[in-house]
This record gives structure tokens, C-alpha cells and sequence, in this order.
């Protein structure tokens, strides 16, 4: 198969990608819009607003904030923050993009939250680290809001969930007390084939020439895939036990025919060994981002993330009610 057409892009001259078969940009909606409560059976709907603020204007990125309406008669009601990262292997797709648009929306309306998804750079414009710099800028200005007792959260999905554990780490470093860390499929890799992956040249989802021609277009020039950007093992050697050992709680998803599934079980098993409160569900069906595609998947998906959530947020017993609006983001 041809990587580049099955992905739809085309590298140019300058080293900069045509991305031409993207999902659409769905445009914030500051006056909101009603979205599905993921796990309620009786249809209910909550009003969702987004909006789009800078995050660091020397690297031209920015945050698209979603943030649900109080129930009625609630004057104030308790929000988390969420800081998301959205997949795409470091190449593809924006946080305004369809399908994480809408996964946000529906997080943020299911558990509730305040959801920030990050619109971090690209490669291989940017390679990496240019997402992982991007989120430790996310996590500085998060931590305002966990300073005033807001729980917050670092989220990611596929490559996103790379991004969210150096996002995690960051914020270990920078002081910013987290509630819990949520790692959906995580993108990780090696020179040497493992099993699944060698398994997965003609997956449906995430063949193998496209996955390695993801992490080609992502890694720094000349870098192979054993990479500390990209294998987690030599990544985890030099974080070490004692740096692991200060994450919060980490809920693990994985699926059953996921090409990395290989290396998000090893990386579930350091975390255990370090003596992080890992709770893993590696077994969900499906492909490769399945929650994308497939309605029943992103409901199980959303409602996995928001009990979590809800659980992690209270653990520590607060009692006070902290209240969040669009103006205070």
C-alpha cells in the first residue's frame, strides 16, 4: 500500500504536508450547543459551550475550551478541568477537528467537566518534541485553576495519550497537583517488531507502512523508532521510579486489536511496578480508535473517562463547591 495515499496527504519541497482528506473543522460554538449524555437512557441532552483562546502566541497555539451549562436551578456546580490531547500520530487533525470536537463535547457533557483541548503543533512541520513543549505550556496554564482546588485531569487518546503522560510528567516537575491521568490507546513503538505489530500490516485502522510513516514524518530528523519519543522503554529508564512514582491515579484503555497494545501493556506493567494506582482496561473490542467510528464504542468510551473522572475528582474528600464558567477559563 502507498502510506501517503492511504493517508491522505502529500509531502512538499519545504518539508511542510498538503493535508487533503482531513474531517471537517466544526466551528466553537460560544452559545452553545445540546449534546447527549452519553450514559443516560432517558435521552437527556445538556447545552455545551466551546470557544477558542490563545495558549502561547510565540508558538501559535491554543486551546478549544468546552464547558456545559449548569443544571437548572444550579447556581453553581462542581466542574473538573480536563486537559485533552487529540490523536492524529503527531500528524493529522486539529483539536477543532470532527470527531474530537464532538469526543470533548460529549466528556464534557457526561461527566461533567471542563474540557480543554489542546491545539498543539504538528509535524512534520514541528516535530516532536514540539507536541510535548506544547503541553507543558497546557499544564502551566491549568495550573492556576488546581492551585484555587479545581480538580484537574491530563487526557489523551492514541498519539494524544503520549502527549497527556509527558503532560503528566510535567506537571509532576512544575508543582501542578493532578487528579488522574487518562491514557486512551497510547502511540508508542520500537525498531523491533512486537507481535501485534508485526501482526498489523494490513490493519484497518493503523496499518503498518502508515504507522511508520507517521512516526518517519514525526520523530527528529534521523531518529529511529527506538527513539525515547517513540519506544517506551528507554523513555521509562530515564524517567526512572522515583519520578513515576509521583503521578496520580492512571486509567489505561486499550482494544484487543490495536497494533501499540503490546507496548501499552508494558507500559502498564512499569507504572504498576513503580507503585502508580493504575487502573488498565486493555481489553476493549474493536480496532484501533474505535470510539471514532462507532457509536456504541464512544459511548462506553465516554462513560469510562467520565466515571473516572467523577470518582478521582471527590477522592480527597473536598466538600467545597467550586464553580466554573466559560469567563473564568
Amino acid at each position: 500500500m502507498d502510506p501517503y495515499k492511504y493517508l491522505k496527504i502529500r509531502f512538499n519541497p519545504d518539508g511542510s504536508l498538503s493535508r487533503y482528506g482531513e474531517a471537517p473543522l466544526v466551528p466553537a460554538a460560544p452559545a452553545g450547543e445540546p449534546v447527549a449524555v452519553a450514559d443516560a437512557e432517558d435521552g437527556h441532552r445538556i447545552v455545551v459551550h466551546s470557544n477558542d483562546v490563545p495558549l502561547n502566541d510565540a508558538t501559535g497555539t491554543a486551546l478549544r475550551l468546552f464547558v456545559p451549562s449548569a443544571p437548572p436551578g444550579a447556581a453553581h456546580v462542581r466542574l473538573p478541568l480536563v486537559l485533552y490531547f487529540h490523536g492524529g500520530g503527531y500528524v493529522l487533525f486539529r483539536a477543532a477537528s470532527e470527531p474530537f470536537h464532538n469526543t470533548c463535547a460529549a466528556l464534557a457533557a457526561a461527566a461533567p467537566a471542563a474540557v480543554a483541548s489542546v491545539d498543539y503543533r504538528l509535524a512534520p512541520e514541528h516535530r516532536l518534541p514540539a507536541a510535548f513543549d506544547d503541553a507543558a505550556d497546557a499544564v502551566l496554564w491549568a495550573r492556576p485553576h488546581a492551585a484555587a482546588g479545581t480538580p484537574v485531569f491530563v487526557m489523551g487518546s492514541h498519539n494524544g495519550a503520549t502527549i497527556a503522560f509527558r503532560a503528566a510528567l510535567a506537571a509532576a516537575d512544575a508543582g501542578v497537583a493532578l487528579r488522574g491521568v487518562v491514557l486512551n490507546q497510547p502511540h508508542l513503538g520500537g525498531a523491533a517488531r512486537s507481535p501485534a505489530e508485526a501482526a498489523s500490516v494490513d490493519d484497518r485502522v493503523l496499518p503498518l507502512p502508515a504507522n511508520d510513516l507517521l512516526w518517519e514524518l514525526a520523530l527528529p530528523v534521523g531518529a529511529d523508532r527506538d527513539h525515547e519519543y517513540c519506544n517506551p522503554e528507554p523513555m521509562l529508564a530515564r524517567v526512572g521510579a522515583a519520578r513515576l512514582r509521583r503521578l496520580p491515579p492512571c486509567l489505561v484503555l486499550g482494544r484487543r486489536k490495536d497494533p501499540p497494545r503490546d507496548r501499552t501493556a508494558a507500559l502498564v506493567r512499569a507504572l504498576q511496578r513503580a507503585g502508580v494506582d493504575v487502573e488498565a482496561r486493555l481489553d476493549g473490542a474493536g480496532y484501533h480508535a474505535m470510539e471514532l467510528f462507532k457509536a456504541n464504542c464512544a459511548a462506553e468510551f465516554t462513560a469510562q473517562v467520565a466515571d473516572f473522572v467523577r470518582r478521582r475528582s471527590f477522592a480527597a474528600g473536598d466538600d467545597d463547591v467550586v464553580g466554573m464558567s466559560m469567563s473564568k477559563l
